[in-house]
């Protein structure tokens, strides 16, 4: 058996209290990638957890019949301390009450250590690898989210594939990565029935997912090696159940067999359609006013430039009737996002369209965030 399940601890919150991480890793005598899976980096994010639940639970079979190459580092749980920010019954884990920001975001650029790797008599891949650990080890980690991202990245900077799951408020599913790694960001869309595919050089934010791509962009004119890292977003925050996380897992699972990861299956699926965006061409729809939103469109929907898509009530307008401010949408495309709440305020992000022309975004924020 190569499974081990590891607790690391983490900073205690505060006296007569701890934190940890639970890690199971999946170490192969055959040699093979290295594959990194975590869930709920945003805390309030949760379709991933149980779907990490139903892939764990396959993965743990097909290692006991030997049927898994290379290493799978899987966190079930990336965020304790986001999990535990609970006010009056509603957990707000997307950012930190310490004051550091969105737990998505801010993460290192070790672009400068791995050209640093390059300089030596003969450069390769694992130096790289060796490199980016050991700035890891380096990095500060004075307060408990630092503590967090060091920890995390030591786990997953040296690994060939990272998926990182989230979800939207309501979405279909969606999957955003990095144009160098198109190829197999399409067939985990295929694998995974992702309709929209959400493309771009660098995404802004310094997300997760960029930490593990950025360095090997730096040094590929050197090394013909990269890391496909990609984000995951699992449909909207109500769609946790087994039924999406058992089809979701089966996915990534499939995914990993086309990866030469697991050995078990024939890993072909049914051609799917995928949308191609750029990240740049998504309509990051903005709330004109405060007050409630009424849609007119239906997540999913094919919407055409100019489109009525919602009005916003103005609650202040002495006369109803023409208290309301249209919507429209500024590009042709599929309506993929949608904000939950109702009540919204102007400026708000409400809705993602994507679509094909570039567009300035001027409320959307690193990667369009809701």
């Amino acid at each position: 058996m190569s499974h081990y399940v590891e607790k690391i601890s983490l900073k205690s919150p505060s006296p007569g209290t701890t934190r940890f991480l639970t890690v199971h890793r999946f170490i192969s005598e055959h040699g093979g990638p290295k594959v990194y899976l975590q869930a709920a980096l945003h805390a309030d994010e949760w379709p991933g957890l149980i779907t990490l639940q139903h892939l764990l639970a396959q993965l743990i079979d097909l290692d006991a019949k030997g049927l898994l190459k290379g290493e799978i580092i899987l966190v079930p749980y990336a965020n304790p301390i986001g999990m535990d920010q609970s006010i009056n019954g509603t957990l707000l884990g997307r950012h930190s009450f310490s004051g550091e920001g969105n737990f998505n975001r801010n993460w290192p650029d070790l672009s400068a250590v791995a050209l640093k790797a390059l300089e030596t008599e003969n450069p390769s891949v694992d130096n790289v690898k060796m490199a980016l650990l050991q700035a890891v080890k380096s990095l500060v980690s004075v307060t408990p989210l630092q503590q967090l991202k060091k920890t995390l990245l030591s786990l997953s900077i040296d690994a060939d594939i990272v998926l990182d799951l989230h979800c939207d408020s309501q979405a279909l599913l969606h999957l955003y990565s990095n144009y160098r790694h198109v190829e197999q960001a399409k067939i985990l869309a295929e694998h995974l029935q992702i309709p929209v595919l959400l493309l771009e050089d660098e995404p802004g934010g310094s997300p997760f997912d960029a930490a593990h791509t950025l360095p090997w962009i730096a040094v590929e004119k050197q090394l013909f090696h990269s890391c496909f890292s990609a984000t995951i977003e699992l449909r909207g925050e109500a769609d946790v159940n087994d039924t999406f996380a058992a089809q979701d897992a089966q996915g990534i699972l499939s995914f990993l067999g086309t990866q030469g990861v697991v050995l078990d299956g024939d890993y072909v699926v049914e051609p799917f359609v995928v949308t191609t965006t750029d990240l740049t061409a998504v309509d990051a729809v903005v709330a004109p006013i405060s007050g409630i939103i009424c849609w007119k469109v239906q997540l999913g929907d094919v919407v055409e430039k100019g489109q009525l898509i919602a009005e916003v009530v103005d609650l202040t307008a002495a006369a109803p009737t023409q208290g309301r401010t249209d919507v429209y949408s500024r590009t042709t495309g599929v309506l993929f996002a949608q904000r939950g709440a109702k009540l919204v305020t102007e400026g708000d992000n409400v809705a993602k369209i994507a679509g094909s022309e570039v567009l300035e975004n001027v409320g959307g924020g690193g990667l369009l965030a809701l």
